[in-house]
């Protein structure tokens, strides 16, 4: 159990940087931000994973493909300690402390079983209406305090977002 609370942690960490949109001035063309109603959840994620620098999204990226259970958590936990100390940048850097500074551990059994249901829905509406219903979770306090203050963080950032890859 310890493992995947580890892992859930750590993925936790991750979409949170992925998420919060880091660095928004290594973005590859700025264009305007639109309010956060012209932006569908996808649109919020691409945005957020195209600031990442290129290095932590390949890292991420084989972290996925490559690694499977003790592997993937040994390099999920590399590039935890890369990105604290600032392997990927300083924009990075600070983003990761702060979240690091929440105490996101142990994480709660009732984010568990949500992440849970989210990971076995099949379809991608079910799992947009499932990541909706933890966001609004999260932002409720139902998680406890520090996930809704990292949803607060969250939700603040995507009030900038720009809906790169959206073809418009």
């Amino acid at each position: 159990m310890k493992t995947i609370t580890m892992t859930i942690a750590s993925l936790s960490v991750g979409a949170a940087l992925v998420l919060g949109g880091t660095v928004a001035a290594q973005a590859a063309t700025p264009s305007p931000s639109p309010s956060s109603t012209s932006c569908t959840v996808g649109q919020r994620l691409v945005h957020g994973w195209l600031e990442l620098p290129k290095a932590l999204r390949s890292d991420l990226e084989a972290a996925k493909k490559d690694g499977h259970g003790a592997e993937r958590r040994a390099q999920l936990k590399s590039i935890r300690a890369k990105a604290l100390s600032g392997g990927y940048g300083a924009a990075v850097e600070a983003r990761a402390k702060q979240i690091q500074s929440l105490h996101l551990r142990p994480v709660p059994d009732a984010l568990k079983a949500d992440l849970k249901t989210l990971h076995g829905e099949k379809t991608k509406a079910d799992k947009a209406a499932e990541a909706k219903k933890i966001g609004a979770n999260a932002l409720a306090g139902d998680y406890g305090s520090n996930y809704q203050t990292l949803a607060q963080q969250i939700q603040a950032r995507n009030a900038a977002c720009t809906p790169k890859g959206s073809g418009s």
